[in-house]
Order: C-alpha cells, then structure tokens, then sequence
C-alpha cells in the first residue's frame, strides 16, 4: 500500500510522520531507527531505503520542484 506524500494517510515510526517529509531527515531517521533497534536496511535499484522487518520501503515522490518522501507498506 504506498501513501501519497501530501494526501497521506499519514504513516508514523515511532512517533515520527513518514509522508511529506524532507527525504533526507526521513532516510536517517530511518538509519538510527534501525540501529537502535538492530533491524535489517535495504536499498531498492531507485534508491528507496527499507526497513525490512516492519516491511517499510521510504520512497521519494516530486511535488512540483520539491522532493518528499513517500511510505509504501510491504508484506
């Protein structure tokens, strides 16, 4: 299931929002996540980083001239 990064829904980690946010703090977000919770990174061929265990794939949708991060839930 992939959320739009302005229309959501919106997807939380934690406590931080995943969608419509600067990809950038959303990937190292996802970084420390992973290694304070010991779970397994992945990136895809398009650059997408996911966090294999929740099956959380963070990619990047262009909104205009600006970059956002898309959540896409996988099983």
């Amino acid at each position: 299931m992939a959320m739009d990064a302005v229309t959501g829904p919106q997807v939380f980690l934690a406590g931080f929002a995943l969608a419509g946010r600067d990809p950038e703090k959303s990937y190292q977000y996802l970084l420390d996540h992973a290694a304070e919770h010991g779970n397994w990174l992945a990136y895809t061929l398009d650059e997408s980083l996911a966090l294999t265990d929740p099956g959380l794939l963070l990619r990047v949708q262009q909104i205009g001239d600006v970059l956002l991060s898309r959540p896409f839930l996988v099983m």
